[in-house]
């Protein structure tokens, strides 16, 4: 009788902690799985900027990003993991593919990302003067099919 007990006890609480991480990871990123995000970027350093777009795509696992320029060369593709609260940066381009470089971008993307889903879309390093500005595209036309109602 006991050992059926506390396989029941040990089913139900790995239940529960599963809801509980399922939960807080909906309320991290209310977005739906698959859907996309995009975002008019543009990071401005002392010396240097970029502007694109950035695309993100919501999946079971992570938040995966794209930060392009306006002639589609990928300058950042980075992965957020919620789960651990950790930002992978996959591919930098050129000139700031350096690991002190790459160390920065994980630190303020992962600051990004969180004022993000606070609705905020600029963030500024203070130490490096380094502004990250990420605006909305509004999606209407691309969700209509280019009708306008």
């Amino acid at each position: 009788m006991w050992p059926f007990l506390l396989r029941r006890l040990l089913s139900v609480s790995c239940l529960w902690l599963f809801l509980c991480v399922e939960v807080g990871a909906q309320q991290l990123f209310p977005a739906r799985q698959g859907e996309k995000q995009r975002y008019a970027a543009y990071i401005e350093m002392p010396k240097a900027y970029v502007s694109g777009v950035c695309m993100m795509l919501h999946d079971s696992t992570a938040v995966k990003g794209c930060v392009f320029n306006e002639f589609g060369l990928s300058a950042i593709d980075f992965s957020y993991l919620p789960a651990k609260d950790k930002v992978v940066l996959h591919h930098v381009a050129g000139a700031m593919d350096k690991w002190y470089i790459r160390r920065l971008l994980r630190r303020d993307l992962r600051e990004l990302v969180h004022r993000l889903q606070q609705g905020n879309t600029t963030y500024y390093n203070e130490k490096y003067h380094i502004t990250y500005q990420f605006t909305p595209i509004n999606n209407e036309k691309t969700e209509n099919n280019g009708t306008e109602e």
